[in-house]
């Protein structure tokens, strides 16, 4: 008896639309090192180069604390300014737009500062290059619900944000050497940039993301909007039960993380280690934070509840180990080694997280996750700075090192509540809105 082979079902979920599933195919690699590319020219250069580079921008341009933390103020303005635009552009344009933006800013700002004659040129080379991961990270959700089948999603958005580790891997050797030559590593760096820009122009999708179906439009709470017509999501689409844990992680790790980008070389130094010291650690974070390219795969195994849970602990035993020991090579290269996993999976994990949160609008969810991660990395550095002259720096890295742990909170809803966390095994209590409410 002659039996029919059955023809493989292209990537997609019941009911998604043939030429949507036709577009679907598994170009996980593909767009995942090409959004690798992109995040680690606009994080590892065009955002925390400045950071690296500071000791070589203060004596070539005989720039105050002041006015280094000024530039540093205004980078984080622009970051913003771009975040809030690329998720509506994203969703109104298509996802590559942003995106090229991203890589143009990225390459015009670097460009300045390479050429900078005077304190002001580089200044505005530094706020141009800053709205570079504004413009980038978000739409990238939206090119991955776009072209990429839905089990490979998680691993395309963790091999995109672990872009930042190979941009630190990069730039962190470089500022050990670069010395006079470091207008030719930026000039370098520009070069990088414009070369990811073209690369993702050519396979970016140049249409917005729609939901493939029905079905997968109205998972969730967040479809609510578009089931109903709404070209625009009101606040409500943003503030809801199962968000409010996303957020709260957000926020949490904004501070703490950025509290130990801000500070961590800051201790080090202090406590009599050679200037050096400072792009060892960040490239020791480089180089362990590209464990971050496992995030997708550890969800797929472990859910996402545990694999969240394990990078907060993590972070947190990295930070307290610099306010406990802030001296010792052996506690620095410990908590640079857990700092960079743990920082590079919580951004996947964020990534993640918000796409199954917000699955209609992946980039303007996903912009709004990236909006609290910003208040936080604003508000830890400034809140905790405030202080650091009467508290002492090593009793704060113990005090965000405890914060961290309120993280946990959102890791850990309780079973059974409407905020149990997507691909955790209690999805299934995330509530339903109906077609009819308003």
């Amino acid at each position: 008896m002659r039996t029919q082979r059955r023809k493989p079902r292209l990537a997609g979920r019941a009911g998604t639309d043939p030429k949507v599933a036709t577009m679907m195919t598994d170009k996980t690699w593909q767009l995942g090192l090409a959004g690798m590319g992109m995040i680690a020219v606009a994080f590892g250069f065009a955002r925390y180069g400045y950071g690296l580079f500071v000791p070589v921008f203060r004596d070539e341009f005989g720039l105050s604390t002041g006015s280094l933390g000024l530039i540093s103020g205004g980078s984080y303005a622009s970051y913003l300014i771009a975040l809030l635009l690329a998720g509506f552009l994203s969703s109104r344009l298509n996802p590559r737009f942003p995106i090229i933006l991203a890589g143009l800013f990225a390459t015009t700002g670097m460009i300045l500062i390479a050429a900078a004659p005077n304190s002001v040129v580089l200044a505005a080379g530094v706020l141009i290059a800053s709205t570079s991961p504004g413009w980038a990270w978000a739409p990238f959700s939206d090119a991955v619900a776009q072209l990429i089948r839905p089990g490979a999603r998680n691993r395309t958005l963790s091999i995109v944000s672990t872009g930042t580790a190979f941009g630190l891997l990069v730039s962190g050797p470089i500022t050990l050497f670069a010395g006079a030559t470091w207008r030719v590593a930026w000039l370098l760096f520009a070069l990088v940039a414009l070369a990811c820009t073209i690369w993702n122009a050519r396979i970016l999708p140049n249409k917005p993301y729609n939901p493939a179906s029905g079905a997968e439009s109205q998972r969730g709470a967040r479809g609510a909007n578009l089931a109903l017509g709404r070209s625009r999501p009101t606040w409500r689409w943003y503030v809801n039960t199962p968000s409010l844990p996303l957020f709260l992680v957000a926020l949490i790790f904004g501070f703490s993380g950025a509290f130990y980008w801000t500070y961590a070389a800051d201790i080090v130094l202090d406590n009599g280690l050679p200037p050096a010291t400072r792009s060892i650690l960040w490239t020791l974070v480089g180089i362990t934070g590209v464990a971050g390219l496992a995030t997708g795969d550890l969800v797929g195994r472990f859910g996402l509840r545990r694999v969240l849970v394990a990078a907060l602990l993590l972070l947190t035993v990295a930070i307290a180990l610099l306010g406990l020991s802030p001296g010792s090579w052996l506690a620095i290269g410990i908590s640079a080694a857990l700092y960079g996993p743990s920082f590079m999976m919580m951004s996947a994990l964020l990534a993640l997280w918000s796409s199954e949160v917000f699955p209609d609008r992946p980039s303007a969810g996903f912009s709004a996750t990236l909006l609290l991660l910003a208040v936080g990395s604003i508000g830890g550095p400034t809140t905790l700075g405030l202080i650091a002259d009467v508290a002492g720096l090593r009793s704060l890295f113990l005090v965000a090192a405890a914060l961290t742990l309120i993280g946990l909170v959102g890791a850990i809803p309780r079973r059974g509540s409407a905020a149990a966390i997507p691909g955790s095994g209690d999805e299934k209590t995330l509530p339903r809105v109906k077609t009819g409410q308003g």
